[in-house]
This record gives C-alpha cells, structure tokens and sequence, in this order.
C-alpha cells in the first residue's frame, strides 16, 4: 500500500494518494509510515509549512533509521525551496527597486519614518517587515518602534518610496518624504502676538531684512507639534582629585511649539526664548494692560493656553524626545537643515535641526493624508 501511495505522489496523482492515504490512516493512524507520506503529500500539495511540522514532529518519535534518513531529505528539499523562494523574492524586490530608482527625479535625497506598532502586533509585524528589509525577524522586531517615529533611513526617494509602499501593503505604518518638501517648508518664527480678534495676527522675524505680520484663523491651524529642547551650558567643577574640569551639562529646556498651517505652506513658531512676552496682547488677562507677572514658565504656560484653548480637537505631536534619540544618528542629514530657531546659543546644536526635522515631517505627511 505504502509503495502506491508512493508511486502516486511521484506520478503527481495526488486525489489518489489521498484516497488511498485516507484508507490506510484508519488501520494504523499512529504508524511513523503513514505519519511520511502524510508530510509527503502535503508537501506535494504545496503545503510546506504544514509538511515540515509534521516531518519535525516523525524525527521525534521515529527510530527507523531509513525512515529518518527520508525524512531529513523532505526537510532538505522544504529549506531548499524556501531558500530559492527567499532569493527569487530578493531578486524581485532589487529589480523592482532599480525601476523605481530610474524614474525621473527618484535620485533625490529622501527620509524614511517608521512609525509605531502596537506591542501586541509586533511579532507579526516583525516578519514581514523582516522579509521587506531582507533582514532576519528578530532584528526587524527591535527595528519597529513602539512609542514614537523612528528615523530609519536615508536615501534616494525612488528606493524609499518603494519600502513605504510595500510597508503600507503589509500595514506597517511608516511614509517617506523628500529633503527637497522638507527644505521647502516656510517657517515664520513669531515674537509677538499682535490681536487675536477677528483674525489672529503675529508679528514674526525670518532676519533683519525679512519681518512683519501674518493674519490667520483657527480653522487654518491643522495640527501642533511641541517640544523640549536643551540648553547648554559649560559648567565648572571639581572631579574627585580635586582638580577642576570644564564640562558642557543640560542647564535648562526652552519651550516650542508649532503651529500648522497646510493651505499657506506656513509653520509658526512659538519658543519661549525668543518671545516677547511684554508685546502685543497681553497673557494674564483680557484687558491691554502691559504688566507682567510670573515667571518665564507661567508664561510660556499662559502662552500655550491660547492655542490649547483655541485648538482643542488638532492632533498634537508631543514624541520629539524620542524621535530626535533616533534623528541624531544621521548627522549629514541633519549637516542639511536650516533649525529656523532664531535663539541665540554658545554653539549648534543638532537638537535644533531634529526639531525642524520632526515638525517638517509631521507637516508633509500631514500634506500626503490630505
């Protein structure tokens, strides 16, 4: 019986080896034997995820040595075709990638965001973000963020929107934005706030040569993204041999906070250091009376209430922190961006240029949802 189950697997008659499977299974359903050829017709089928568990399943119980012999030769086949399947899809995927490169103006320098996953579907995630990479699953797991953006490579735009499409494919949230949208996003750094009826108007200053006002409305604001970002400064102190060392600490945070304004293709930014909070309308109360009290953090908190107040349904980005431990990493991008942060420091700092590159960000892809 076993030998024409077998001639029938090999001449590809597979209705027939079932049958005959399926007649045999009823007398010695436990046998190793019928257990072979089961995993043999399902491989033949296709099936190989489900041929291999049960081949793996007969080596544990299995004591015949020809029968474990065969058995280690379906293993053999299963992992060559899974291995000539890996390199016939990694094939397809550069093939693929070339053809996107080589459409007109798909050199140009990109970024491309991973955005997070929830825990419970990472494992699942991982995989098939794994087989996008081409990189083992375990790898892609610690690869997915889970709490913020992750800034995960740089590239020509042909190449990362290939990745970004077939991560949307599989529902891998991430997207891909070229340098040159975010090079070109206009950004207003606001001093003051001039009135807040029946428009709001700011007062901003781009440089000595470029200021003025700008009117808008709420309704025109999509979204905010806010932020911390550090101040240093060179410290004087005294190590355990008594000497005295210089060293550069995290003194202070300055507030920022953007506002989103998609129609216009403007970004305001608000900074507490660079706001004139004796300016314009007054924070403390409806009136405009001048007077100040409080500190520089009541401020910025009375500041804010505005736009809290006037925005209560815009989503708002708060990751920053943990996008720019990522953002940080790729320092000849970052060599490309302009902060628009107009506050004086001792030196640059890439915490500024990881700023603009997170709201920037947030500002194309919110373009692309539109």
């Amino acid at each position: 019986m076993y030998k024409a189950i077998a001639d029938a697997i090999d001449s590809q008659d597979l209705a027939t080896a079932e049958q005959l499977l399926a007649a045999i299974g009823a007398e010695s359903v436990e046998s190793p034997m019928t257990g072979y050829y089961q995993a043999r017709l399902a491989e033949a089928k296709g099936d190989l995820n489900e041929a291999e568990q049960k081949f793996r399943q007969l080596l544990v119980i299995t004591h015949s040595p020809q029968l474990v012999s065969k058995i280690r030769a379906g293993l053999g086949r299963i992992q060559a075709h899974h291995r000539a399947a890996a390199e016939k899809s990694l094939a397809e995927q550069r093939s693929a990638i070339e053809e996107a490169k080589a459409e007109p103006g798909a050199q140009s320098l990109a970024i491309f965001v991973l955005e997070p996953v929830p825990p419970a579907e990472k494992q699942a995630k991982a995989v098939q973000f794994g087989k996008i990479m081409a990189i083992d699953a375990y790898t892609a797991r610690l690869q997915l963020p889970s709490r913020a953006w992750r800034l995960y490579r740089t590239g020509a735009i042909g190449e990362l929107s290939y990745y970004d499409q077939q991560c949307q494919g599989a529902q891998i949230p991430s997207f891909s934005v070229g340098l040159d949208d975010i090079l070109a996003v206009k950004v207003f750094p606001i001093f003051h706030i001039e009135s807040l009826s029946p428009e709001v108007t700011v007062t901003y200053r781009i440089s000595r040569e470029e200021e003025g006002t700008f009117s808008f409305t709420w309704q025109d604001v999509s979204q905010t993204v806010e932020g911390l970002l550090p101040i240093f400064e060179e410290c004087v102190d005294v190590n355990v041999r008594g000497k005295i060392q210089r060293k550069t600490e995290i003194l202070d945070y300055a507030h920022i906070c953007d506002l989103h304004l998609p129609q216009q293709q403007i970004i305001l930014r608000f900074c507490d250091q660079i706001y004139e909070f004796t300016q314009g309308v007054s924070l403390d109360t409806a009136n405009s009376s001048r007077e100040r009290q409080g500190t520089s953090h009541q401020q910025w908190q009375q500041l804010s209430r505005i736009w809290q107040t006037n925005l209560p349904d815009k989503p708002v980005w708060k990751e920053f922190k943990a996008f720019a431990e990522t953002a940080l990493d790729f320092q000849e991008l970052l060599k490309l961006i302009d902060p628009h942060i107009p506050f004086l420091r001792r030196e640059e700092t890439n915490w500024d240029k990881a700023f603009h590159l997170y709201s920037a960000l947030a500002f194309c892809r919110d373009r692309r949802l539109e």
